[in-house]
């Protein structure tokens, strides 16, 4: 009787531990340290900046909060309401005591990357762990937050890319991408609404699978795709349901090619691998192709963007860098 009393007892520390390591563990501070590029004074408010927002961050995912309280002091009017939006629609926390990166030149003040953070919502465990880019002003106050490209994709651009040999510019569509790919996550529809064209040409498709009638039960037959071509506002119509039909969207990028128009060096060709998943349980994956005009570098607009799936009607995968998929030279330029 004695031991079994003293195994309950043992089993109610360890699950009271449990809990309460469950409770507070988005309760930690996070310590940041930033190196190089910026003076010091400027790492310094950065760091301050950075540390208080992820400290309300982790105190409104404990505390289940519907939004953040988040101060003046430490973030631009845009910056905030880019991040509640963020919160409300995919709710995170960082998960680390103590993070030290570098900080990078970006087109408009200093940039941090590769922020590790865990989202509650998320279709795979895999999804749920991403690395976030933090944008400061010229002083250090935080001017953005976004979900970033893979780490080995942003080298790929910024240090390997033969096509686009100015390195401003690769920066510019880097951070282009990151925010395109996060305003659908946070179902950001006036960001939407600025970076499309009044103009442009949108090719959107739905994978459909039919099932079999046969001996084999939930087995499908060969998938098909079904293609709209719309203009902006017809697709942001559709979007906009999709965004009410869905708690959360959840894209990712991978195999990102950047290309430059041989006629026109404002207009800039990105394709890449798309990965779309829903919390009603729609997911595909196709090629993304986005045609983006910077002739106002700092309003790029995208005039085109396509979706194809991965494999052709006979199952053969098709290669970005082949005539089966879009890129610049099936659109006029003017």
């Amino acid at each position: 009787m004695k031991r079994k009393k003293k195994f309950i007892r043992h089993f109610a520390t360890v699950l009271l531990g449990s809990l309460l390591c469950a409770q507070t563990y988005a309760q930690h501070t996070t310590e940041f340290l930033f190196s190089e590029t910026a003076p010091d004074y400027i790492r310094e408010a950065m760091q301050t900046n950075t540390k208080a927002v992820f400290a309300e961050i982790n105190r409104a995912y404990d505390q289940n909060k519907s939004g953040l309280s988040l101060s003046s002091t430490n973030v631009t009017g845009e910056a905030s309401q880019r991040i509640q939006t963020l919160w409300k629609t995919s709710r995170f926390y960082c998960t680390e005591t103590g993070i030290t990166t570098r900080v990078l030149k970006s087109s408009n003040g200093y940039q941090v990357r590769n922020i590790p953070v865990f989202f509650v919502e998320g279709s795979s465990p895999e999804d749920q762990y991403q690395d976030i880019v933090i944008e400061f002003t010229a002083v250090g106050k935080i001017s953005d937050m976004y979900i970033a490209i893979m780490p080995h994709q942003y080298a790929k651009i910024m240090m390997y890319s033969n096509e686009v040999t100015d390195l401003r510019y690769r920066q510019m569509i880097v951070e282009l991408v990151e925010n395109f790919r996060t305003a659908y996550n946070r179902k950001d529809l006036p960001f939407l609404e600025d970076i499309y064209s009044e103009d442009a040409l949108i090719i959107t498709g739905k994978v459909l699978r039919q099932q079999k009638r046969g001996d084999v039960p939930m087995a499908y037959d060969q998938q098909k795709v079904e293609y709209s071509v719309q203009n902006k506002k017809q697709y942001l119509g559709n979007l906009k349901r999709v965004f009410e039909r869905n708690s959360y969207i959840n894209i990712k990028f991978d195999e990102i090619v950047v290309t430059r128009h041989e006629g026109n060096p404002n207009i800039y060709g990105v394709t890449l691998k798309q990965d779309w998943n829903a919390s009603g349980g729609y997911h595909d994956e196709g090629w993304l192709f986005l045609m983006i005009d910077y002739e106002d570098e700092n309003n790029p607009l995208i005039w085109v963007r396509t979706w194809q799936p991965l494999t052709d009607p006979t199952g053969k995968n098709i290669r970005y860098n082949t005539e089966d998929i879009f890129g610049l030279g099936n659109f006029p330029v003017r």
